[in-house]
């Protein structure tokens, strides 16, 4: 990690000086925040770079009229400015939202900061450069792995008419996306989530349920397509199973299974980890089992057969990407991923060759990786062989 030169200062942008000294000039707040800032803090190269003031946003527009607009959104209190070739977003403050989920603008710098996602995200610069930190955003950068913080932690309890006091709510309770971000920041493998910030996730989890199906899907996809995805399905189960409630069988699910070191949700999951980031892939291997517990049947050994759960399991994983609005050629491709998944474990290189008359380079080299990743997630014991899958499917990129 790059050291932090600086908790209290850092060296200004100069285009994004010149967009806020003219705004500033006219006596309004104005304040460069979070993603930007807090990577300057880091020494590291600039992300987005967004600004706040308590300017409505037509006056922005009269007061930056030489600069060219790309995009200007009232309703949302947005406009995006060119300076110096760079876009600078600059939002007006907010201090809550209406029914309809629209901003309410006004109020001062905290309202608009209690509004944000995460204390890492509060962090704030003025025209000088000069910290302002109201939220300690700050303190979750000072190493490694970053942590992340619900806005409203760190904020003591308020009191009522009545002398009672009520816990300020955390912003994950507040806004489902929130939690979803932070599952998504965790997957990265560069965050740890705060154990009060955890514990608000798991207990609010349903809520994600009150998002609309493509916006539930766009962020777990996020999720889906992160490195650590598999720590992340593991410890936030009930995250998982909300969005996923065909999985909630799998949980406890003994598959009676020698050749199985897990249950069958830490399986599911675990192969989602061993995987290549592909979408279709990862929706596959992570519901390509999900049909094991209505089709298990004991024998006398006291083992499990599990004949028609192929089938099954695509069935049920067809309802479930349906239900999120998942495009239509990737619930194709996850389809024929699992109901051919025990094909790609017997494979080697005779059979590849025979079976590109009848099936793509790239649907047999999706085949292979998930029986690479399926195989690893079975047992330890299974690496070297899924290795040889792994490079054979290597082989079809030549």
């Amino acid at each position: 990690m790059t050291d932090i030169l600086n908790l209290n200062k850092i060296e200004m942008p100069h285009h994004v000086v010149s967009v806020m000294y003219l705004i500033t000039e006219r006596d309004y707040q104005c304040f460069m925040v979070g993603d930007t800032v807090r990577k300057l803090l880091l020494g590291e190269p600039m992300g987005d770079i967004d600004v706040i003031t308590n300017a409505e946003v037509e006056r922005v527009e009269y007061i930056l009229d030489n600069y060219r607009v790309i995009n200007i959104n009232p309703v949302q209190g947005e406009i995006m400015v060119m300076a110096g070739g760079i876009p600078v977003m600059i939002r007006s403050y907010r201090r809550g939202k209406n029914e309809d989920g629209t901003p309410i603008f006004g109020g001062t710098l905290i309202d608009e900061l209690k509004q944000r996602d995460f204390t890492i995200n509060t962090i704030c610069a003025d025209l000088y450069g000069n910290i302002v930190d109201p939220f300690n955003g700050v303190n979750c950068i000072i190493s490694e792995p970053f942590t992340l913080k619900a806005v409203g932690e760190n904020e003591p309890p308020t009191t009522d008419e009545n002398g009672e006091e009520h816990c300020v709510p955390l912003s994950v309770e507040k806004d489902p996306l929130f939690m979803l971000k932070a599952l998504e920041l965790m997957g990265s493998g560069d965050y740890i989530i705060s154990e009060k910030t955890s514990n608000a996730i798991m207990d609010c989890s349903e809520k994600v349920k009150e998002l609309k199906p493509k916006v539930l899907r766009e962020a777990f996809e996020k999720i889906l397509s992160a490195k650590r995805v598999s720590d992340v399905f593991l410890e936030y189960v009930s995250i998982v199973t909300n969005v996923f409630p065909e999985l909630i069988p799998t949980l406890d699910f003994d598959q009676k299974s020698i050749f199985q070191n897990y249950t069958l949700y830490e399986h599911l999951c675990k192969s989602v980890g061993f995987s290549f980031p592909d979408i279709s892939l990862r929706y596959a291997l992570l519901l390509h089992g999900v049909g094991k517990p209505d089709c298990q049947a004991l024998t006398s050994n006291g083992s499990a057969t599990y004949y028609g759960h192929v089938e099954r399991s695509m069935l049920i994983a067809r309802r479930a990407l349906e239900r999120l609005e998942v495009p239509k050629d990737i619930i194709e491709d996850v389809s024929f991923m699992i109901i051919h998944h025990d094909m790609g474990e017997i494979l080697d290189e005779h059979e590849v060759t025979a079976l590109l008359e009848k099936y793509s380079k790239a649907d047999l080299r999706k085949l292979l990786l998930m029986a690479s990743a399926n195989l690893r997630a079975k047992s330890p014991e299974n690496d070297q062989k899924a290795n040889n899958l792994k490079k054979l499917s290597e082989s079809l990129l030549k």
